[in-house]
């Protein structure tokens, strides 16, 4: 999956949440042109800010990540936490996701880390 695709789920999450551009680039402290450029794919998009997107239009992550809608791709009953259900999730991701779910576990990592300095 692509920022383009990232993109349009974007478009579809902001749209569905009543919000237009500038709305909620206003909640995420970015430039409209910015959230413009993230909608259309023309823009790098690093895992904090689609973690802040995911946050403020109320959406899993993994809606974004995943191929379809993020939800149906999912293996039924997944989404305990549980090594089993993280195992059972990537199974079905593209190697271009799984570097991105080994991205964001960096990430996540990182921030902890962060933290506690």
């Amino acid at each position: 999956m692509g920022y383009k695709d990232i993109g349009r789920k974007i478009q579809k999450a902001r749209e569905e949440a009543g919000l237009n551009q500038e709305e909620l680039a206003a909640r995420l402290g970015l430039s409209q042109a910015t959230l413009s450029n993230y909608e259309l794919g023309k823009r790098r998009l690093y895992l904090a800010q689609l973690e802040a997107i995911s946050r403020e239009l109320g959406r899993p992550l993994q809606y974004f990540l995943l191929a379809g809608n993020g939800v149906e791709t999912a293996p039924a009953g997944a989404g305990s936490g549980t090594p089993d259900d993280i195992s059972a999730l990537t199974r079905c991701l593209t190697a271009e996701e799984k570097e991105l779910v080994v991205n964001f576990i960096d990430f996540l990592l990182w921030r902890r880390r962060k933290s506690d300095d």
